[in-house]
């Protein structure tokens, strides 16, 4: 048994052509937006460039609201209530120093 197979010629002309085809690009995967880079790395690179033409402060897209924001993650406010007993004592310990250096320099001058 022979299998016919049937061909059909469709032709148009120039101007049909153009309203029957579709000849704009068009690609069946979507484009890939990142560009195929890690977004961590990027947001490092914009951040680098753009580090001076950043605001210090302000509540939305400053310094300021970055360190805000990091915070959160790093429960920066308990790290300072734990270093605030030990700047304490550095301010106490420098008061103590310049009392006895003043000692020093007060018998150093009556001899």
């Amino acid at each position: 048994m022979a299998n016919d197979i049937q061909v059909q010629k469709t032709v148009f002309s120039n101007t049909e052509f153009g309203r029957v085809v579709d000849t704009a690009f068009n690609t069946f995967k979507q484009p890939d937006l990142r560009g195929g880079l890690d977004p961590t790395v990027e947001f490092f690179k914009l951040y680098e460039d753009l580090y001076y033409v950043i605001d210090v402060t302000g509540e939305t897209n400053s310094h300021e609201y970055l360190v805000r924001k990091s915070s959160e993650l790093l429960n920066f406010d308990t790290v300072t209530e734990d270093i605030q007993p030990l700047l304490d004592e550095i301010a106490q310990l420098r008061q103590e120093n310049l009392a006895l250096n003043q000692q020093i320099l007060d018998l150093e001058t009556t001899v």
